[in-house]
């Protein structure tokens, strides 16, 4: 369900090589990463010391059948910010790393004389991704931003948290970030080439003489972690079932709103059509639940299989209801019907990210 892209930007004054690429619901007293064996893991919790992130202000929910949302830009992410939601972003967390062999990310960041100073993870939901980051870097200033304030209240000193919509002007510097890292994004913004959303690098803009507009430094990389809604599977012809119906309505009704999942096939192209240079692709299979032979696969399918049946439903339900009229009851047995057919593993099922 994704492309990892690696890319250099445009980077003035000459091209050099970027990369495309409630209660705290966590107890970070015992991490459990969720691992077997053959899947390493590469982070590890440095000796950086912690502080606490966040003020006293009040960030207001809204509650909608049975599930929370952000207030702040109300309705333009669909998908909930609660608990459940919050776990099951922790999992696909893991999910990410054992498809990357347990690293954070591809682009060779802090290698062969690449600095790493600034670090913007954009839509850092949970914000482990930042803070595990912050961890391996800690020479390193880490921001991650989001629409909702789900972060944990600390985090290492070289990390901090903004609640932000990057739709909107930004306010970062130019030619400024070392590595600005985007992770399943898609089905959040409108214009991926000429909103404000990717101005930062994926559009060039050509103003008179002006160079294009980069808030990644010279020699910095970007790095895309996301998936294509695109059912595939290991059989040849998708199975005609709940996952297959659920799949096609939740697609289409995020479509209708312009904010397509179909995204990370696209950036590729997007990239070099800004200017981009070195552009690199990943691809991995993502299996839905325990069907591969191949341990690897399998393990990944478990780790998953968790945080997809929870998917299931915060995908579909506001996009579900709101855009196709339906009831949460419709939502539910939709939901349920796909998850069976999950645990059934028959279809041999599988994204590609």
């Amino acid at each position: 369900m994704s492309d990892s892209h690696q890319s250099m930007p445009p980077s003035p004054p000459s091209q050099l090589p970027a990369l495309d690429t409630e209660a705290d619901p966590h107890d970070y007293s015992d991490v459990d990463s969720g691992f077997g064996a053959s899947i390493p893991r590469t982070t590890g919790a440095s000796e950086n010391s912690y502080s606490v992130t966040t003020g006293s202000g009040v960030y207001p929910y809204v509650y909608e059948n049975g599930r929370r949302y952000q207030v702040y830009r109300e309705g333009v992410y669909m998908l909930p910010n609660d608990v459940e939601e919050i776990e099951r972003l922790d999992r696909f967390h893991d999910v990410f790393l054992a498809l990357l062999d347990g690293k954070l990310c591809i682009a060779p960041v802090g290698q062969g004389g690449h600095r790493m100073r600034h670090v913007l993870d954009i839509g850092t939901g949970t914000g482990t991704w930042a803070i595990e980051m912050a961890e391996e870097f800690p020479d390193a200033k880490v921001i991650g931003n989001d629409l909702s304030k789900i972060q944990p209240p600390w985090a290492p000193k070289n990390c901090e948290f903004e609640i932000d919509d990057v739709e909107s002007d930004w306010t970062y510097p130019e030619n400024h970030f070392d590595f600005i890292h985007l992770r399943s994004l898609s089905g959040c913004f409108k214009d991926w080439d000429m909103s404000s959303t990717v101005r930062w690098d994926l559009r060039a803009v050509h103003q008179s003489d002006e160079p294009p507009l980069s808030h990644t430094a010279p020699g910095g990389y970007i790095e895309f972690q996301d998936y294509d809604a695109i059912l595939n599977s290991a059989l040849g012809a998708i199975p005609d079932g709940a996952i297959s119906r659920y799949w096609g309505l939740v697609s289409e009704a995020a479509l209708s709103t312009g904010r397509t999942f179909q995204v990370a096939s696209t950036i590729e192209e997007r990239l070099k059509a800004a200017g981009f240079v070195d552009v690199t692709v990943r691809k991995e299979m993502w299996p839905m639940g325990l069907w591969p032979k191949d341990e690897r696969m399998k393990e990944i399918g478990r780790i998953g299989r968790i945080g997809l049946r929870s998917a299931f439903h915060a995908f579909a339900t506001a996009l579900l209801t709101r855009v196709l009229g339906w009831d949460k009851a419709e939502v539910e047995k939709l939901c349920q019907e796909a998850i069976q057919e999950v645990n059934e593993g028959s279809g041999q099922l599988y994204a590609t990210a």
